[in-house]
């Protein structure tokens, strides 16, 4: 969310937060928001989120806690996650609002940058439900690339409701 707008910037229960705007409205909206993006990878899978929802970045010291998840694991690689290396291995603590935090070991932090909204594809309306329930919530393509948009905090609300 933009704090200055009050506008949401990820879609809602699968619905965009402007739908209820013309399309003139809309692209006047879209055109003067940006998202400030913490971009990664996770074998070789480019990843970004809102750096607003991160609180704390630290390198990993091979500490363990139940409050520290690896990132692979909250996204489900399944039968490819055996093969997972983390090269660069990143704690990234998200804010939930809460007492307890959530801490994500991300690998290959690559950048921290602005985006145009416009810039950004949602998913089609198929795959938005799994999408969505997975923490994924857009793609920014980016130098011939793929990167996936990832909701920490919806993450956390269907992974670790106990959390919440």
């Amino acid at each position: 969310m933009n704090a200055e707008s009050g506008i949401r910037l990820a879609p809602v229960n699968g619905i965009s937060a402007l739908s209820h705007l013309f399309p003139a409205q809309k692209e006047q909206h879209i055109n003067c928001y940006s998202l400030n993006l913490l971009l990664f990878s996770v074998c070789g899978v480019h990843f970004g989120v809102d750096a607003g929802q991160v609180s704390e970045i630290a390198v990993y010291a091979g500490e363990q806690a139940e409050d520290l998840f690896w990132f692979h694991e909250e996204l489900e690689y399944g039968a490819a996650a055996a093969a997972v290396t983390y090269l660069s291995p990143t704690v990234v603590t998200i804010r939930t609002g809460r007492v307890q935090s959530y801490r994500v070991v991300i690998d290959s932090m690559e950048d921290i940058a602005d985006f145009s909204q416009n810039d950004i594809c949602l998913f089609p309306a198929l795959l938005e439900p799994f999408t969505l329930q997975n923490g994924l919530w857009g793609i920014l393509p980016r130098d011939g690339r793929m990167v996936l948009l990832v909701d920490f905090k919806r993450l956390l609300m269907h992974r670790h409701p106990e959390l919440r």
